[in-house]
């Protein structure tokens, strides 16, 4: 059985005929990785109407959310700090509310770089909005390389999911994000901690069949065994297709 993914989008402005139009992208690595492991993607756009995330999340049989812009600091009751980026409060929506229809459907769901941040807040967690502003890390997340290779390592606990998927407990990974979750939401259990200052690198939900985000970008590499992370959702995701069609 081939499932059905969904991938959040991110929304750019694309200069075309002399005028900015809003378009909304995903970067092609996420579907190649998904599609490695049988599984058919689709894109989300970014409705205006958060009540649509319910109606997406039916038509699918596991949701990724993307990579991308900063997560508003509103929405979990913080003013923006000086330090915070572009922020898409419309994407923030849809996603925080793609997050509740995933856990009420019993969905999985894989959280990537913002994803596993925007899954964190859904979830009544919050985020460091800089990391050095607002740490005293001394351990740089945002790598200055040309590629994307392995930048620092992180630890994953015994017996989490996680360490399941990947099949070790520790992994160099690549690291492109200035801020990181900070206290986990409810249900939530850290999966992974950055070798060096302990910050929060995974989360997951440990009663979900497959409910996990990371911070690191698994689609890219840059060790074969992020890929773990896929071929164990995407099973997941099956598992919930072919459990649905008996129904």
């Amino acid at each position: 059985m081939q499932p059905v993914i969904g991938l959040t989008s991110r929304t750019l402005r694309l200069r075309a005929a002399a005028r900015d139009r809003p378009v909304e992208t995903v970067a092609r690595a996420y579907v190649d990785a998904l599609e490695a492991e049988g599984a058919l993607c689709v894109l989300l756009p970014n409705p205006a109407e958060t009540a649509r995330a319910a109606e997406y999340a039916a038509l699918l049989d596991g949701i990724v959310l993307t990579g991308g812009d900063d997560p508003h600091a509103h929405l979990f009751g913080e003013e923006p700090h000086p330090k915070i980026e572009r922020v898409d409060l419309r994407r923030d929506r849809f996603e925080i509310a793609l997050v509740k229809a995933a856990l009420q459907r019993g969905q999985p769901l894989l959280g990537i770089c913002r994803g596993v941040q925007l899954l964190n807040i859904a979830l009544g967690g919050d985020i460091y909005q800089d990391i050095e502003a607002q740490t005293d890390s001394s351990v740089c997340h945002s790598q200055h390389t040309l590629g994307d290779e392995a930048w620092h390592e992180v630890e994953i606990p015994e017996g989490s999911r996680l360490a399941g998927y990947l099949g070790r407990r520790r992994l160099a990974v690549n690291s492109f994000h200035h801020q990181a979750c900070r206290r986990p939401g409810k249900g939530l259990s850290v999966a992974a901690t950055a070798v060096g200052d302990g910050l929060v690198e995974a989360l997951e939900d440990p009663e979900h069949a497959f409910f996990l985000g990371v911070q690191w970008h698994p689609e890219i590499g840059p060790d074969a065994a992020s890929r773990g992370l896929f071929a164990g959702f995407v099973q997941a995701a099956r598992e919930a297709a072919s459990a649905s069609s008996k129904v």
